[in-house]
């Protein structure tokens, strides 16, 4: 019988949503933080133990739905617990390379770049004060928005429209992340939810609307339902593709009718969307998941 692991700080709406659309498939639910596993590496095998020693032999599948914090040592060993659970050809969503290429804002860039897709100019600046040198010149042009390299949730981001705002930044490392600043008013962004495999995938809309320029629902930002905008799915569909990720939350600006990509998120929440939308996405989520995802072959979707 197939048994997944929800990899989760917390049992909270997304994990209760999650465990009745599995064990409504006959799937067994387990449930744990990263921080709460080791690796074994022992008579030339590598495997997941909990730190207590139990076996996870019984894990046939692996559902991310959080990466803790921690020191670099920390993250590494987190991603590659991922790793070791995908050697053993154990079905996980996502991947550590999905998590790799989206968490770090820099590399999903540069990525998106590369493959063609817009995305806001930005400068990844080593050291606050070289940060100090380059702005002056960049606000002439434009404002500027710094967001922490692995942030999430809207934290600590700063808008920057004169070089005083740069003191309000609060960056515990030596990288600046520092991109255009695209404005819309009143204030809102595209998320485009997206699950799929080679064979099938889910897709759902909504705009959020926001009384600052930060777009989270978490700092409050409201979710509205959109009509069908192609433009915007294929943007989004394009930038899923191109990363090759089965799960994730597109968020995209419309600025001067042009659509830009700005971020991409491997572990998306979706109460929001959620509660616009009579499908129940926990199960849509759940439907492509147990089809063994980890197949690399995906295919792009055509709307």
């Amino acid at each position: 019988m197939r048994k997944v692991l929800i990899l989760t700080d917390q049992k909270g709406w997304h994990y209760r949503q999650l465990q009745k659309s599995f064990e409504s498939k006959n799937i067994l639910v387990d449930s744990s933080n990263l921080d709460d596993l080791s690796i074994a590496i022992h008579n030339n095998q590598n495997y997941i133990i909990k730190n207590n020693g139990e076996s996870l032999s019984d894990i046939t599948d692996v559902f991310v739905r959080h990466i803790p914090g921690g020191s670099l040592e920390e993250i590494i060993v987190n991603l590659n617990i991922l790793k070791v659970f995908e050697s053993h050809n154990i079905n996980i969503m996502n991947t550590a390379e999905n998590i790799e290429m989206t968490v770090d804002k820099s590399l999903t860039s540069i990525r998106l770049r590369q493959g063609g897709i817009l995305t806001p100019d930005t400068w990844i600046i080593r050291g606050k004060k070289n940060c100090k040198k380059i702005i002056p010149d960049l606000l002439k042009k434009h404002p500027l928005i710094f967001k922490p390299l692995f942030g999430s949730q809207g934290d600590n981001i700063v808008k920057i429209t004169e070089t005083s705002d740069f003191d309000k930044i609060i960056n515990e490392s030596n990288i600046f992340y520092i991109q255009e600043f695209l404005e819309t008013k009143p204030s809102h962004d595209y998320r485009v939810l997206i699950v799929r495999n080679k064979n099938k995938y889910f897709l759902h809309t909504m705009m959020r609307y926001s009384d600052s320029y930060i777009n989270n629902i978490s700092k409050g930002a409201r979710c509205v339902p959109m009509k069908t905008d192609e433009g915007i799915i294929k943007t989004a569909v394009d930038a899923a593709s191109l990363i090759n990720i089965p799960f994730c939350g597109v968020d995209i600006i419309r600025h001067d009718n042009r659509n830009y990509v700005i971020e991409l998120n491997s572990i998306p929440a979706w109460k929001g969307m959620q509660s616009i939308t009579k499908d129940n996405i926990s199960d849509e989520i759940a439907e492509i998941f147990i089809q063994n995802i980890t197949d690399a072959s995906y295919v792009s979707i055509q709307k």
